[in-house]
Formats: C-alpha cells, structure tokens, sequence
C-alpha cells in the first residue's frame, strides 16, 4: 500500500482485506495468491491499520495544488458486505480527501446503492466508480453502475478473457472511461490483442476515454503498448477537476488493531 509503481494511479490505499471469488475473473486473484504468502486468510475481510495514509497524502498533495489518484482497495473489494462496519468511516476519509481522487472498483455493483454515504446525491466529485467485466456475460454490470449517480464511470475489462465485441455497444452509454489488460502471474490465461483494439476503437467511435494495461504475461506491467502506442487516457472529468475545500481534517485517525 502506499507509493505504488503503477502508471495509472499513485497510491494503494486498501482500508481492509480480504475478499471472496465472483467470478471467472477471480480465478488467478493476485491479491488472494499475495495474502497467502503472508499467511492470512484471505478468505476473512479484516481492517487494515493504514487508515492515517491518505490524510498524509491528501496535506501534501494540498499544499502543492497538485491531484493524486488513488486505487481503492486493491486486496479486497470496497463493497464487500464483510467490510459494512467500516464504510461509513472509509467514505469519510474520501470524503475529506478533495486532492485525491478515487478510484473505487468493484464485481458486486449490486450492492453499492445500499452503501452509498447519505450525502452523495449526484456523486462525490473526487470519487471514479467502476465495475469489473471479463466475460460478456457480466456486462450487466455496466448497467448497473448506470444507473446509480456518479461523477464519472468506467469499466476494467482485465483480466480480459474473451472479445466483448459486438455486444458491449448496447452497454457503453454512460462510461467515460474504458481500461483493458491481459491476466499476469502463474497460469495466466491469454488475451488476443484483438479484443483490445476492438476496445480501443469502440472507445474512439463513442468519445470514451481509453487505457491500455499491459498484455497477458507471467510479470505484471509487460507489454504495455498496443501496436507500438501507450494508451493512457483518463476519464474526462478529471481534465478540469479542481478540488473543493475540505471539511477540517481530525489530526489523525485511531489506529485499528
């Protein structure tokens, strides 16, 4: 958590751990392969002790004016129903973070309704939400995420296991954002760069911003250009985002045990 090498975002910031299989795209999970090398049960969602991270970021990156992004819990998933008692406090910390924006992605977008904080009306305007799809059969979950209030919307279809194409189109309406990626690690499953540049051009044909992750490879972050270009576009609401001022932020936050 922390600093992290990625090129899409800046920081980690996982407020818990832990999570459960949804889905095909769960079958190789990094987070549960990493969790087991350290010994935990990935399989209990537990609160991690980094909850003072993100004040820390959110001083330094006001007082140079500048704006960090942030992956949201990247060992779990933000809307796990294991993690309830401790999302009113995570949606404060966001809440209170204006210089950070938030990048919260999810499998369950059928539960996110529920677990909205009670002032998000229209969305919070440091908050990305986005769902997972892997398979076309998922692609119901884009519109779920339609239909529920957001500053911006975007869809990670990685690990990308088949071609979306034709039918993602009757999906795309309301998403400002579209990542694509192949599977890494032990017994990754192939993606064929087809299925990407046909993302790629959907993205072109309806004005939706479009970022390239990396080929399906055994190490993380490997062929990072499709046909010889970085693709790394951000969702269009970031292109004028200027943060709001923040409530007061409390010195520090109790460290949990």
């Amino acid at each position: 958590m922390g600093k992290t090498k990625l090129k899409n975002v800046d920081y980690t910031m996982n407020f818990w751990r832990g999570c459960h299989k949804v889905s095909e795209g769960c079958a190789h999970c990094y987070a549960r392969a990493q969790e087991k090398r350290f010994g935990r049960n990935f399989d209990e969602v537990v609160r991690t002790r980094t909850w003072n991270d993100p004040i820390k970021w959110q001083r330094e990156a006001a007082k140079t004016g500048e704006v960090k992004k942030v992956l949201t819990c990247s060992i779990s998933d933000f809307f796990h129903p294991g993690a309830d008692q401790w999302r009113k406090e995570a949606w404060a910390v966001i809440r209170e973070c204006p210089n950070l924006i938030w990048g919260i992605l999810t499998k369950r977008p059928q539960l996110i309704e529920d677990r909205l904080p009670c002032d998000w009306g229209e969305g919070y305007p440091n908050v990305c939400l986005g769902v997972t799809v892997e398979l076309k059969k998922y692609l119901w979950r884009m519109d779920t995420l339609r239909d529920i209030p957001a500053k911006a919307r975007y869809l990670m279809a990685e690990p990308l296991l088949e071609d979306l194409m034709p039918e993602i189109e009757d999906h795309v309406e309301g998403f400002h954002q579209i990542m694509a990626g192949g599977e890494t690690g032990i017994g990754y499953r192939p993606m064929d760069l087809q299925w990407a540049r046909n993302l790629r051009d959907l993205c072109k044909q309806h004005n939706i911003r479009f970022y390239f992750k990396q080929s399906s490879a055994r190490l993380p972050q490997t062929g990072m250009t499709l046909d010889g270009i970085e693709h790394h576009e951000y969702a269009s609401a970031w292109d004028t985002y200027k943060p709001a001022s923040a409530p007061p932020l409390a010195p520090t936050l109790k460290e949990a045990a």
